[in-house]
């Protein structure tokens, strides 16, 4: 990955599950971690109140691509709705720049497919027919 300070678009990026690319996708959130905050109030001094971390937990990944003829997401799904759960991956996001290099990518481990949801179909509208796959995972790292 380029060492450039330049800001880069967040209009390409890929998804990459156990080192396969699995896809190019329209909008991805939940790339966030967070901790507990537990507040301590000092006793006698009304004005203090300590902070110290907790558990740190992270979001779970929703992307949201165009229908396509791949099956691949579906299919891992499917997987959990038939209780076999042994089938959790690690994969990655990768941002790309305009040239189609890696410009910042961030992996998640042991991850599964929470939930998946349909396109909303309308016989007079124009757009395209979108679905959406929410991922929990283990862990996130940024390369």
């Amino acid at each position: 990955m380029a060492n450039d300070p330049n800001p880069y678009g967040n209009y390409y990026f890929v998804l990459e599950i156990d080192n396969t690319e699995v896809g190019h996708f329209m909008e991805c959130s939940g790339l966030k971690s967070a901790a507990q905050v537990f507040e301590i109030e000092e006793g006698g001094l009304n004005g203090r109140t300590h902070k110290r971390p907790g558990q740190s937990r992270w979001e779970n990944i929703v992307l949201r691509y165009a229908t396509n003829t791949s099956m691949r997401l579906l299919q891992w799904r499917d997987m959990f709705i038939q209780d076999r759960f042994g089938e959790r991956m690690d994969g990655s996001i990768t941002l790309m720049n305009n040239a189609g290099e890696p410009v910042r990518q961030w992996n998640f481990k042991s991850a599964w497919p929470v939930s998946w949801e349909g396109p909303s179909l309308k016989s007079g509208a124009s757009e395209l027919a979108i679905e959406t796959l929410e991922i929990a995972h283990e862990g996130l790292t940024v390369a």
